[in-house]
């Protein structure tokens, strides 16, 4: 199971924060993580932070044999 703790808040703008209490389960980030990796150069500007979270997520949550295949 992700463990959605091991992920850093590293919001690199200095924007002000708005915050959204809602965890997701490990499929959605799954999907969110193949959907960032398969659109990465289409993201929104905005979103990189987001994604790169979403990436640091699934490496800390695999291993490199089950990162290739996950995103294979």
């Amino acid at each position: 199971m992700i463990n959605p703790e091991q992920v850093s808040d590293t919001n690199s703008t200095s924007e002000p924060a708005f915050s959204l209490d809602y965890s997701f389960n490990e499929r959605e980030i799954k999907i969110l993580a193949r959907f960032f990796r398969q659109n990465q150069g289409k993201l929104p500007e905005g979103l990189e932070d987001f994604a790169r979270q979403i990436e640091l997520l699934i490496y800390q949550n695999m291993s490199i044999d089950e990162v290739e295949k996950f995103y294979s």
